[in-house]
């Protein structure tokens, strides 16, 4: 267990919604690793139903003042509900606002349609964009951030994963 969130439960449902990465199979060993990296320095959000993990957020401080980086976020397939993504975000703002974090940053999958859809009706703004990811920047102080989530709520099935 690291703080809320078990790296084996984090790669379950990572294996499920993450399945090909940049057009590649995801390697378990190696995303496996990575996360026994990230998740050790992160705070985390976790929505359960039932014991099981159904809806994720993982967030580390950057090193410049107030800002900081989504290193992992989704919702596992049939629980893309109103419920799931308000409790999401509302243990995600609370996070934010305890750390005092006035900017979230945070890299999606090119790909990764469903993901882009869900950062963009929570205001997150594209800065960035390679063949590989999309680099996503949100203003935590500003209406946008409660305007776009409840825009979100409105649209679960768009909700997805994302991966720095």
């Amino acid at each position: 267990m690291t703080g809320g969130l078990e790296v084996e439960e984090v790669l379950d449902l990572d294996l499920r919604l993450l399945r090909t990465p940049a057009g590649a199979p995801l390697d378990p060993s190696a995303h496996r690793a990575a996360l026994e990296r990230s998740l050790p320095r992160s705070r985390h959000a976790a929505v359960r139903r039932g014991g099981a993990l159904v809806a994720y957020a993982y967030l580390w401080p950057l090193e410049e003042s107030g800002a900081w980086f989504a290193g992992g976020l989704a919702i596992a397939p049939g629980h893309r509900s109103a419920p799931v993504i308000r409790e999401l975000r509302d243990t995600v703002a609370n996070l934010l606002r305890a750390e005092g974090v006035r900017v979230l940053h945070s890299h999606v999958r090119t790909g990764n349609a469903a993901s882009l859809r869900l950062h963009r009706r929570l205001g997150f703004r594209e800065v960035r964009r390679s063949d590989e990811a999309v680099a996503c920047v949100l203003d935590v102080t500003g209406p946008t951030f409660q305007n776009g989530a409840r825009r979100a709520i409105r649209a679960p099935a768009d909700a997805g994963g994302s991966r720095p």
